[in-house]
């Protein structure tokens, strides 16, 4: 997407950018990190790794029941068009299956190379699945849903992510988008001064689930 492009969007849209980009970075260094532990064992990194695959499942998970519940059906109402939110929902749903999975394997710490090399499969599947969609929806978000976003919904949808999110994403969400924020979009992160806050806690949890991987 143009630079341009991206310094003229609403809060909101840039706050949805930086959400896929932090997701697809964070699956490449799960990713990586699970073909790591196949090759060298580490309980300690195994354990941690866990942890965070967690909370970025949720995350994830969030992100997109957000739209189902609020956005998408906030769009229809004021005559989006319906093809392109029938594909997007559809995305959600086989991402949905995929990531519960996904979920369900890494929420035990991997204990030898076989569950390993397992997660690494998986998180390769979530990544590319995810990816794919997100791509879809932000060309959906600048071509055919456009006319219909404007910025009440964007912040009526921000309300919305907000008020029904887990209490720990109130630290972990504005660290967690500053960490790939660049400076055309840093003002998609909410409430930055959090951010800046607790991007030391979260860089921890970070370099101690990823390791060189980080």
């Amino acid at each position: 997407m143009p630079v341009s492009s991206v310094a003229g969007l609403p809060r909101g849209h840039k706050t949805m950018l930086l959400a896929h980009r932090a997701m697809i970075r964070d699956l490449d260094r799960v990713q990586r990190t699970a073909l790591d532990l196949a090759a060298t064992p580490n309980p300690v990194r195994a354990k941690a790794l866990a942890e965070y695959l967690g909370k970025l499942a949720t995350v994830i998970h969030h992100h997109h029941e957000g739209e189902d519940e609020f956005l998408w059906p906030r769009l229809r109402d004021a005559g989006a068009d319906e093809q392109a939110l029938e594909i997007l929902a559809a995305e959600h749903s086989e991402l949905a299956t995929l990531l519960s999975a996904w979920q369900e394997f890494g929420a035990t710490p991997v204990a030898d190379s076989a569950a390993a090399n397992r997660l690494s499969e998986l998180t390769t599947a979530v990544r590319g699945q995810l990816a794919a969609h997100a791509a879809d929806e932000e060309r959906e978000l600048l071509g055919r849903l456009a006319p219909v976003l404007d910025e009440p919904t964007w912040k009526g949808f921000e309300n919305h992510m907000r008020s029904t999110a887990p209490l720990w994403t109130l630290r972990f969400m504005p660290a967690w988008l500053l960490s790939v924020a660049g400076p055309d979009d840093a003002a998609g992160v909410p409430v930055p001064l959090l951010g800046r806050l607790f991007g030391g806690w979260l860089e921890r949890a970070q370099r101690a689930a990823f390791g060189d991987n980080y």
